[in-house]
């Protein structure tokens, strides 16, 4: 607000009726379209080979504008090519994450995009971006032959030690006592399987080079964290399959939602507002509930939208 509204504003305030405004707050005010208007590769839906990324889109932050220009980018040089577009999914990347709610649920003020936004977080770690995203860079020119190499080379050694220490044991008298006192003694007190023992809370990846022959700092923690979080790990894997299961199945382009019967007003209105691409997508516009999701999967499996 300009300095003299400031001003009447602080000075209206019990106490502070002649204070001095050393310095006069700001705000950074920018035009945003709608992000409703927007498909899952970032292009228009209006207008055709038009694609948005960055703050204009509703979002916060230099991060997310970063994220948005390089699937942008990668979207309009696919078009151009005519290739399908490249679409993150939200159990693959932040990324996918944050597009995923723009183009599906819009924003009513500057998205900023959250680690409790994402219900696959498990997955998305820090630690395991390369493994999980290196593919994607290599296939669009983005990762060199060299680095993708190297990746599949980690990707083989971290699977291949995971399987030793779920196949070889330890007995108590070949550890030695510098490791005893470092994971403590009661942690092998008879033949016990390498898996197990990395389960356990004080054993860290630091001291994993003991049972490996493998000095990798990086190998040895994807290791560490794959065993000690497998069963977590394996759930989110499942809940992610069966989204996955749920993005496979498309709704027609077309589609005339005015034609289904029993879908709740609400859920109409909105599905012809978004217009999405998927099932899954479709289960997550607010105010879409899990019956209106069935009724337009039977619809749509019967092929009625056909007639």
């Amino acid at each position: 607000m300009p300095e003299d509204i400031q001003e009447k504003m602080v000075h209206s305030i019990h106490g502070l009726e002649n204070a001095t405004i050393r310095k006069a707050a700001y705000a950074i005010e920018y035009d945003a379209i709608n992000p409703l208007q927007l498909s899952a590769n970032l292009e228009s839906k209006m207008i055709e080979n038009l694609f948005f990324a960055g703050q204009i889109n509703g979002t916060s932050g230099y991060e997310e504008a970063a994220g948005q220009g390089i699937m942008a980018g990668i979207n309009a040089c696919l078009k151009l090519n005519k290739k399908e577009p490249f679409i993150l999914r939200r159990d693959e990347a932040y990324i996918g994450v944050l597009i995923d709610d723009l183009v599906t649920k819009g924003t009513k003020e500057p998205y900023r995009l959250l680690t409790s936004r994402a219900e696959f977080r498990l997955l998305l770690r820090h630690d395991n971006a390369d493994l999980r995203l290196g593919e994607y860079g290599y296939k669009y020119g983005l990762v060199s032959e060299e680095k993708y190499t190297r990746l599949c080379n980690k990707k083989d050694r971290i699977n291949e030690l995971i399987d030793y220490a779920r196949k070889n044991y330890v007995e108590p008298s070949e550890v030695n006592n510098e490791i005893l006192l470092n994971i403590g003694s009661s942690t092998i007190t008879n033949r016990t399987i390498i898996e197990n023992i990395i389960k356990r809370p004080e054993v860290s990846s630091s001291i994993l080079s003991y049972f490996f022959d493998e000095d990798d700092k990086d190998i040895l923690e994807q290791v560490e964290l794959q065993i000690k979080y497998d069963g977590y790990i394996k759930k989110s894997f499942r809940d992610a399959e069966k989204l996955k299961r749920l993005e496979m199945k498309a709704i027609p382009s077309q589609l005339d939602y005015d034609k289904i019967s029993n879908i709740s007003s609400e859920a109409r209105e909105k599905l012809k507002k978004v217009n999405p691409l998927t099932i899954g997508q479709a289960s997550r516009i607010l105010g879409v509930n899990p019956t209106d999701i069935l009724i337009l999967s039977l619809y749509i499996e019967a092929g009625r939208h056909k007639e």
